[in-house]
């Protein structure tokens, strides 16, 4: 004791400190590390309102940029699809179209059909034939004033004169359950010899009664043979994307053939 007080008064540094600070020094650490944590603690549990407040303004930002962003896209892919039925009709002077969208739609194993915001007040008759810039989609098969619903090309139900583009082979296209699954339809009805190929092209032939001539229908996939055997069929893959649309056009007058 009198050693330290000793080198203590005359400002020399002692044996005994540094014996000290060297048996203290790992318990300073521990309480500074003690001490950090204790800290620590304390700003996540009184900050943490703080913190999930400014997380939900961040993900409410988020979803309102991913809203503004499928708007726009949304607002894209209809002004695209408005100039190219500018076109059509420019080069289509004979038919006259009522534009309606799409705002619900069945597809299931047995059936595909559409829902569009147009309907008998609009000018729409049932029958009519509705299309997009592509091609054809289906034909209008229940009407109310102002809805409708449109039976599509891949609905079992739906028929249609067909007509290769490259040889002029005829047959019929219609709805199938087997490939509407997959948004599919057939040409049926073709000669065992017939000129169909994969990738030829078909449109409506106008026979049938409900659909004009020169509307596409699809694109062949591949060309089998009947169950019979006594006839070939072709598998379209549709001009139209029957899932994604949103808008439509239907002909609502054909002033001629």
């Amino acid at each position: 004791m009198v050693l330290a007080v000793f080198t203590g008064a005359s400002g020399r540094d002692s044996i005994i400190s540094r014996t000290l600070g060297n048996v203290l020094l790992p318990a300073e650490r521990g309480i500074t590390h003690a001490a950090v944590g204790v800290a620590d603690r304390y700003n996540r549990i009184f900050n943490y309102d703080e913190l999930e407040a400014e997380n939900e303004e961040l993900r409410k930002q988020v979803t309102e940029l991913t809203r503004q962003l499928e708007a726009a896209q949304s607002a894209v892919t209809e002004n695209l699809e408005l100039r190219e039925m500018l076109g059509i009709t420019e080069r289509n002077t004979e038919f006259t179209y009522q534009a309606a969208e799409v705002v619900g739609r069945t597809l299931d194993e047995w059936s595909s059909v559409l829902t569009i915001d147009a309907g008998s007040a609009e000018g729409l008759e049932k029958n009519d034939s509705v299309v997009t810039a592509r091609g054809m989609v289906g034909y209008i098969s229940e009407l109310s004033e102002h809805s409708a619903q449109v039976t599509t090309v891949i609905d079992s139900n739906m028929s249609a004169g067909a007509l290769v583009n490259r040889t002029g082979e005829l047959g019929v296209a219609e709805g199938n359950y087997q490939l509407m699954g997959d948004g599919r339809l057939k040409v049926s009805y073709l000669s065992k010899d017939a000129d169909v190929v994969v990738g030829d092209t078909v449109q409506t032939s106008g026979t049938g009664g409900i659909f004009p001539k020169g509307l596409a229908i699809g694109t062949v996939e591949s060309v089998q043979t009947e169950s019979d055997g006594m006839s070939n069929y072709a598998v379209l893959k549709p001009m139209v994307d029957i899932m994604s649309l949103t808008n439509v056009y239907i002909i609502t007058e054909v002033t001629s053939e």
